[in-house]
């Protein structure tokens, strides 16, 4: 065929990203993987893995309410002619653009790099700076996410205001009680909101925030002290009458 590809020996086999996968709200990871065979007109053992991308509910119809999957599948077959046979069917090769962090600089720095403030920004600074070695000293106003909380549950039934620990302020930021509907996969051809989610999943979240339609983000603050501790960095704390450092 023209255009197809061989797989040759050895080569690493390409997947295949198929969209509007759609199954009932009750089902098993074996009825996708057997709606993704009729979609692409395979048998079902043909498929040799599979990785769910997107999930999303459609219900636009009150009497057949359905998760609608984005996945990602492994054929045995060559990829390029079970994609030509899907007749229609939204199935092209997947294409993935993991983010790269930024090298290491080459001069060493002369004292710890200081970021200022724990919210999503100050956060992931901190990481790729920690993750390269740098030991960096974060000054945060608020207090740790477990502090917060109380604090937060506090104001919400009792009206009692923290100035310096509240919805405002504190590890993870504003976001860290949103609603959970903030959406990081609009729009992200360089892949680093998607490498946010999978650094929470490693740190412990659950791995469902990589392929859901709206992961609750601001939720995953939680996480940060495993996933900065990972990293085996040293830490400090130094006191400050409206600012408090917080080692990674």
């Amino acid at each position: 065929m023209r255009g197809g590809r061989t797989c040759r020996k050895g080569m690493q086999k390409e997947m295949i990203r198929l969209s509007q996968v759609k199954v009932p709200l009750q089902h098993r990871d074996d009825d996708i993987r057997k709606k993704c065979a009729k979609l692409l007109r395979i048998a079902p053992a043909d498929i040799e893995a599979m990785r769910i991308v997107k999930k999303s509910i459609d219900a636009r119809k009150k009497q057949e309410i359905s998760y609608v999957y984005t996945v990602d599948v492994k054929v045995k077959q060559n990829e390029t002619k079970v994609i030509a046979h899907t007749k229609g069917q939204s199935a092209t090769i997947a294409v993935d653009h993991p983010y790269r962090f930024p090298e290491k600089g080459s001069e060493p720095l002369a004292k710890r790099p200081v970021v200022i403030g724990l919210g999503p920004a100050g956060l992931f600074a901190a990481y790729a700076l920690a993750r390269h070695g740098y030991s960096p000293l974060v000054f945060e106003r608020g207090q740790c996410v477990e502090v917060r909380t109380k604090d937060v549950l506090r104001f919400w039934e009792s009206g009692v205001l923290d100035p310096g620990s509240n919805v405002q302020f504190g590890e993870g930021g504003a976001g860290a009680f949103s609603d959970g509907k903030l959406n990081t996969l609009v729009k992200d051809p360089l892949g680093r909101n998607r490498r946010v989610l999978e650094l929470f999943v490693e740190a412990g979240a659950p791995s469902e925030n990589l392929y859901g339609g709206k992961p609750p983000i601001g939720r995953q603050a939680a996480y940060r002290d495993r996933c900065s501790g990972q990293r085996g960095c040293q830490s400090e704390k130094r006191d400050h009458p409206s600012w408090r450092g917080d080692p990674l």
